[in-house]
């Protein structure tokens, strides 16, 4: 008996947007749509089927045309390297966390109306495209290591 496709989310969002559906951007949309936190060329690459050998040119071309159609939006970090995350009304805009030591970027709860409303009020000469608010410092984990680490130093000098 044939196994009835259902059309996949990833797939819809494509069809919706006018973008043709290939396996591979299928897969690079299903990898982002799935994360909780804004991923890189490479942690995308790790995630995909090895068997499928999706290079890195490839996905940023497919990054780049889901940006470019609004699928997607990217997010600076304190590396430099561009990070993307679902551009989407269940994932509204917020500020991200970067980590100076492992380079990880974590999603910050989004702001209140009010708070957008408040960073939104600019004099009339001025007109607003992007926002985009980045924290950066250590993560937890990198904080507790860093925090063991003094520890472990201060017992070797006594």
């Amino acid at each position: 008996m044939k196994k009835e496709r259902h059309p996949t989310k990833a797939a819809h969002t494509l069809k919706s947007a006018g973008i043709s559906t290939t396996q591979q951007r299928l897969a690079v949309l299903n990898i982002l749509q799935q994360a909780s936190r804004p991923l890189s060329v490479g942690d995308i690459r790790k995630q995909l089927d090895p068997v499928s050998s999706v290079n890195k040119v490839t996905v940023y071309r497919i990054v780049s045309l889901l940006k470019k159609q609004g699928i997607v939006r990217d997010i600076s970090s304190a590396s430099g390297s561009p990070y993307f995350e679902m551009a989407t009304s269940d994932h509204p805009v917020h500020p991200h966390f970067n980590c100076t030591s492992c380079g990880t970027v974590n999603c910050l709860t989004p702001l209140t109306f009010s708070q957008a409303r408040q960073l939104l009020n600019q004099p009339d000469n001025f007109s607003v495209d992007h926002i985009e608010i980045n924290i950066s410092g250590l993560c937890n984990g990198c904080l507790h290591a860093t925090k063991l680490q003094n520890q472990t130093l201060k017992k070797g000098h006594r």
